[in-house]
């Protein structure tokens, strides 16, 4: 049990350190010019998100996503970003984390759309009634992603 509470209290501190950097600009804000790349690029920037694992790779993720928006918007650049969620992140979308359902109503109101691996919820126990209604469910994670890959979006997952 003692080490249960060292565990719950040392991925909060994690989780309170990760959340304080999204009031620092990303890279990105700092050195926004990519070598030009963007200045020149007309098309819609399209990005899926792969996110297997709750906790500190579902928050980075988030923050990717947030920092992407941010430096897009900042260029005036359109884009479409779908975030996908499978394994056993999907926990994390349940009612009571309330700290995760707040980052995906700010980054859905930026446009973001949000899908959930049916499979995964199976696997893990989730209700599937339980999962806010913007998050569209899907057969399967992976399946996804890989469909996205294939009408032109790029692969963004954090490790």
């Amino acid at each position: 049990m003692k080490v249960m509470k060292i565990k719950a209290l040392l991925l909060i501190i994690v989780s309170i350190f990760v959340l304080s950097f999204s009031s620092i600009p990303a890279f990105a804000m700092q050195n926004s010019n990519y070598g030009g790349f963007y200045k020149n690029y007309n098309k819609t920037v399209k990005i899926v998100v792969g996110v297997n694992r709750p906790g500190q790779q579902f928050e980075i993720s988030m923050l990717n996503v947030k920092h992407a928006i941010s430096y897009l918007k900042s260029e005036g650049k359109k884009y479409s970003i779908q975030v996908v969620f499978y394994g056993p992140t999907v926990k994390s979308l349940i009612p009571s984390q309330k700290m995760c359902l707040t980052m995906l109503h700010m980054l859905r109101s930026e446009g973001v759309s949000f899908r959930v691996s049916k499979n995964a919820l199976m696997l893990n126990g989730v209700n599937p009634k339980s999962i806010p209604g913007f998050v569209k469910i899907i057969p399967g994670g992976t399946l996804q992603v890989f469909k996205k890959i294939n009408e032109g979006y790029t692969y963004l997952i954090a490790m």
